[in-house]
């Protein structure tokens, strides 16, 4: 075996060519891609299970695309509403969706959430500890 042969065989194994570290393959069951006619370039977007996106949820990507690269000024009345009603439905199916979740996934969440704010309320509390601080000396600075 020469040179050439040997590094293809090592590195036949570590991923697929051109990847990079850090970032994985989305998965392309069922995706669509739509070309946005003004900017041409692709948004990719997909139902689940095996089910393709449908239009409206389509149509809605492409509307946040052409907001995100060129402001919600480039689309039109009809596109604007359209996108946050979708927004709004996906939003409030997700919360209604919340009800669903088995019960020790509910309580994880609870206490996340619960240890989230405990963290905050505590870097709060230290911060204004530290003012606090700050203001006696310079309190008693200014009386001495």
């Amino acid at each position: 075996m020469n040179t050439p042969e040997v590094v293809q065989e090592i590195l036949a194994h570590h991923g697929i060519k051109g990847m990079r570290w850090g970032v994985r393959r989305k998965a392309t069951v069922g995706a669509q891609e739509v070309i946005v006619s003004d900017t041409r370039r692709k948004v990719k977007t997909s139902g689940g299970e095996g089910h393709p996106a449908h239009s409206d949820a389509v149509r809605a990507r492409t509307s946040g695309q052409v907001a995100k690269k060129s402001g919600t000024k480039a689309l039109s009345n009809e596109e604007l509403k359209a996108f946050n009603e979708r927004l709004n439905l996906e939003q409030n199916f997700k919360r209604l969706r919340y009800h669903d979740k088995p019960l020790a996934h509910k309580v994880v969440l609870r206490i996340l959430g619960q240890a989230g704010q405990q963290t905050a309320q505590n870097a709060a509390n230290d911060v204004a500890a530290q003012q606090v601080k700050k203001a006696m000396v310079k309190a008693a600075i200014i009386a001495a």
